[in-house]
């Protein structure tokens, strides 16, 4: 064979080298002495793999380019594969880019959603799998520290702060309100938050709760604690921990078992992301590489496509066995990283148990890749009603399920929403919200009112003088009621559905602390998995009353601390105030005003005219908060 001969001529030097068959790339791979490795495809003795044969049968070109240094050949390595996708490398299937969370690297940082890894202007946590979670988690941080969300910068001047800094979500670094390094501190404290290292912010939270309860400040004792528990559903506690905070990835491979010999072969790899201690996130990749390549060759060509354009690259890495090329992998990394990286095998303690469990979890993702018994067209959604259906023993999939809360501060905007799930989808145009009349912060009296109400229209729509007046977001009864609360919250819902003899209807509640499910009358909750698609469709539906209920009695809340700011100017009473709103429409439009706007409304006095233009221009020291 020609080539036999052409690559004894190929220099003994680190470097990259291209087989070509019929002009296409089919493999690029790297080498520390480029006419070794090159040569040990081309001898004349029997081929050490089928790969190998593969490659010798079809190749009919050879390149090379030569590197400094064999760190520098495997950069050239990934790139050129990414480029050619050659079909004896090992390809990542498909493309997938879950989200991260950034903090951008600006003079005030903001908070940024972002799919690409490698893009330098911030830094990033994550993945995350489930955006909705990711989204909850930048919700929950914003309550907790306020930042901007703009796209105001220093060089643009400053100017009117906007309504996020009136309602306390943002220090107004465009207004030139916010202290520098008072922001740079909730920056550190959300960093240290998205890096699992929440017990010294919560125990600053806790101490700030019990202070203002001593003052007897109960409302913003209130708000203390609902920060607090909005930072306990971050990052809950877990059974697999480590005592450290050193950042480590877990990574396991799950291959294809397969009965003959072809061309390509699948497989699953899974990654546990561990940071402070705790695991943070998880992903999942499925992988497509030639027949009977070895698992070491296999995990040396995924960690480089990993980590290639990764900017969160961890001190420790976990793997079953070790990858092809180990040493220079690490150097490459620890290059990336401007620090100290380690490829470990673990042979016990809990580093072990979490790679058991990423094992465990790879193993699955590949059943679920080839349809191993599951419905592959059943989509997870249409198999958690079926979930839902089967542990509750019901006689049908529960086709449309109404979710239920309640939202108030010491009993204040009280207000409770409705939600429905239809065929274990959001159907948003049959959401209700009620603005509660129960007084006093009783949970329970609040919640029955709710139910009592959304029941009884829906027994009114039923009758038939009302019968083309039905709204069908009451008219229609659901299959199953779910309560966001634990056994309290269950048993009130019972009463009222027993008195207005809605009983039938099965209810449910999922109380948030260990995300148990519980029927009525029974001490144990429902058996439900945590990682069941049943339990995941019950969670986004109690998730979403939640979300329901807190965007209504916040808009509530905000329309009442908005709309008193007028009652603080001298001279504008209730008629005034009237007069005002009745012209103007909205506090916002009397806001951005003009003096002779204002002095145009006969029943408003040019003086009083002059103090709310006045007192306008010069918020938000004289507005309340």
């Amino acid at each position: 064979m020609h080539l036999r001969e052409e690559v004894k001529n190929f220099p003994q030097k680190p470097g990259v080298y291209i087989i070509r068959s019929e002009g296409k790339v089919i493999y690029v791979g790297k080498s520390a002495s480029i006419q070794d490795r090159v040569r040990s495809y081309f001898n004349s003795g029997k081929a050490e793999s089928v790969k190998t044969k593969n490659l010798r049968d079809e190749a009919d070109e050879v390149d090379y380019i030569v590197t400094d240094s064999e760190v520098e050949a495997l950069i050239l390595e990934e790139n050129l594969i990414k480029e050619y996708r050659p079909k004896y490398n090992v390809l990542l299937k498909d493309n997938k880019r879950y989200p991260y969370i950034k903090i951008t690297d600006e003079k005030f940082p903001q908070l940024d959603v972002s799919r690409k890894r490698g893009d330098g202007s911030g830094e990033l946590f994550g993945p995350y799998i489930d955006s909705g979670a990711m989204r909850k988690t930048l919700d929950t941080i914003e309550k907790i520290f306020p930042v901007r969300d703009c796209s105001w910068k220093p060089e643009d001047g400053y100017r009117r702060p906007c309504l996020r800094h009136h309602i306390d979500l943002c220090p107004a670094p465009c207004a030139g309100k916010a202290d520098r390094d008072t922001y740079m501190e909730s920056i550190e404290k959300i960093r240290d938050l998205l890096k699992g290292k929440i017990g010294e912010i919560a125990d600053q939270l806790k101490e700030k709760m019990e202070i203002s309860s001593e003052n007897k400040d109960f409302e913003k004792a209130a708000e203390w604690r609902d920060k607090l528990e909005a930072l306990k559903k971050i990052t809950r506690d877990q059974n697999v921990r480590l005592s450290d905070e050193l950042d480590r990835d877990f990574i396991a491979l799950s291959i294809e078992e397969k009965s003959g010999v072809d061309s390509g072969a699948r497989g699953t790899i899974q990654v546990f992301f561990v940071r402070a201690g705790r695991i943070t996130g998880q992903d999942s990749f499925d992988l497509e590489f030639p027949s009977e390549e070895e698992p070491p060759a296999i995990l040396s060509g995924f960690i480089k496509k990993f980590y290639s354009n990764r900017r969160v690259i961890p001190a420790e890495i976990y793997v079953e066995e070790k990858p092809e090329d180990l040493s220079v992998i690490e150097k490459w990394l620890e290059e990336s990283r401007a620090g100290k990286v380690e490829i470990k095998v673990p042979e016990r303690g809990q580093k072990k148990k979490i790679l058991d469990m990423t094992s465990r979890n790879a193993r699955y993702g590949m059943g679920k890749a080839l349809g191993v018994g599951t419905d592959r067209k059943k989509s997870a959604t249409d198999r958690g009603v079926e979930e839902i259906q089967e542990v509750l023993g019901l006689p049908t999939p529960p086709h449309r399920i109404e979710g239920y809360d309640v939202s108030n501060i010491s009993g204040t905007d009280s207000v409770g929403s409705m939600v429905v799930f239809e065929g274990g989808r959001s159907t948003n145009r049959k959401y209700r919200r009620f603005r509660i009349q129960e007084k006093g912060p009783d949970d329970y009296l609040m919640l029955q009112e709710v139910l009592r109400r959304r029941f009884r229209h829906g027994l009114d729509a039923g009758d038939e003088e009302n019968e083309g007046e039905a709204d069908e977001s009451f008219s229609k009864f659901p299959d199953l009621i779910l309560i966001d609360g634990g056994k309290g919250q269950l048993n009130a819902s019972t009463k009222v559905l027993e008195s207005l003899s809605m009983d039938n209807i099965p209810v449910i509640g999922l109380a948030k602390e260990y995300e148990e499910v519980y029927r009525p009358g029974n001490t144990a909750p429902v058996g439900l998995s945590r990682d069941s698609e049943g339990l995941k469709l019950l969670q986004r539906i109690r998730d979403e009353a939640h979300r329901f209920a807190v965007d209504y009695h916040r808009r509530l809340r905000q329309k009442r601390t908005v709309r008193s700011s007028l009652d603080s100017i001298k001279g504008v009473g209730p008629k005034r105030k009237k007069a005002l709103l009745s012209t103007f429409n909205s506090v916002n439009r009397v806001r951005n005003a003009s003096l002779e706007e204002l002095k145009s409304i006969s029943e408003i006095p040019d003086k009083v005219a002059e103090r709310v233009a006045e007192f306008f221009s010069e918020e938000p020291g004289n507005s309340p908060n």
